[in-house]
C-alpha cells in the first residue's frame, strides 16, 4: 500500500510540476513516463546553416521547392551531430514510438531519417504554415497514441507556434500529453539539446515553456 501511495504521489507531483512553465521537471519521472508511452513528442529540426535570408528570398521569388534542398535552409554540421545525439539517446533511454510523422522540407526529413528508421510525410507539418495546418497539427497533438507507444513528429518551429502559440529554438523537443474532453494538449516538458544528458541522468531539466503571447492557448474556431 505504501509503495502504491508513493507511485500515485510521484505521478501527481510530476503532473503538477509539468503544468508550471519555467519550472524544471524531474528527469527520472519524465523518462519513466516516456518509457510507458502515451505522449506526443514533437522534434523541432536540429541546427541549420545561416541561410534564413536565402530561403526567404526563394519564397519571395516563387522559387522555393520542397523537393529542392538548394532552395532551402539546411542542417549544419552541428545539426547532424545533434540528430545523431537524439538518435542515440532515444535508443539508449528506451523511448518507444509508434507512428512517426515528418515535414517534407529537407532539414526535417533528413533529421527524421537520422533518428528513426521509418516515417510518414504529413502535409500539415510542411511549410508554408497556415491556420488550417495549425488546427490539424493541434488535433494530432491531442490524439492519444496506441498503448505503450509515443507518437513522434519532426517539423518546424513556425508550425508548432501556429498550432499552440509555443515558441521554440532549433533542436528543441516538446512532450505533449493528450487531454480529454476537447481540452488543449498539455505541454509537460521542453527538452533542449543540452537537456538530453541531464534527462539520461534523471536530473531536473526540461522546463515547459510559457506561451509566446502570454495569453494561453490560441482559440480553435
Amino acid at each position: 500500500m505504501a509503495k502504491l501511495f508513493f507511485c500515485v504521489l510521484l505521478a501527481v507531483s510530476f503532473a503538477a510540476m509539468a503544468a508550471d512553465p519555467g519550472v524544471p521537471v524531474s528527469g527520472k519521472s519524465l523518462l519513466d513516463e516516456l518509457r510507458k508511452g502515451g505522449y506526443i513528442v514533437y522534434f523541432r529540426h536540429t541546427k541549420t546553416l545561416p541561410e534564413h535570408a536565402h530561403e526567404a528570398q526563394m519564397r519571395l521569388d516563387g522559387k522555393w521547392r520542397v523537393e529542392d534542398c538548394s532552395t532551402q535552409r539546411n542542417l549544419s554540421e552541428a545539426g547532424y551531430f545533434e540528430a545523431r545525439l537524439q538518435r542515440d539517446m532515444v535508443a539508449k533511454l528506451g523511448i518507444p514510438h509508434g507512428k512517426v510523422y515528418a515535414s517534407r522540407a529537407c532539414r526535417t526529413r533528413i533529421h527524421a531519417d537520422w533518428v528513426v528508421t521509418q516515417f510518414e510525410f504529413l502535409d500539415a507539418l510542411t511549410p508554408p504554415r497556415n491556420r488550417d495546418k495549425g488546427l490539424i497539427v493541434r488535433k494530432l497533438l491531442n490524439t492519444p497514441p496506441p498503448p505503450g507507444a509515443n507518437t513522434f513528429m519532426f517539423a518546424h518551429g513556425g508550425i508548432l507556434w501556429s498550432a499552440t502559440d509555443y515558441d521554440s529554438v532549433e533542436s528543441e523537443t516538446f512532450v505533449f500529453r493528450p487531454a480529454p474532453d476537447g481540452k488543449p494538449p498539455q505541454l509537460i516538458a521542453a527538452i533542449r539539446i543540452e537537456d538530453w544528458p541531464r534527462l539520461a541522468r534523471g536530473e531536473a531539466c526540461c522546463a515547459p515553456r510559457a506561451f509566446w503571447r502570454g495569453q494561453g492557448e490560441p482559440p480553435v474556431d
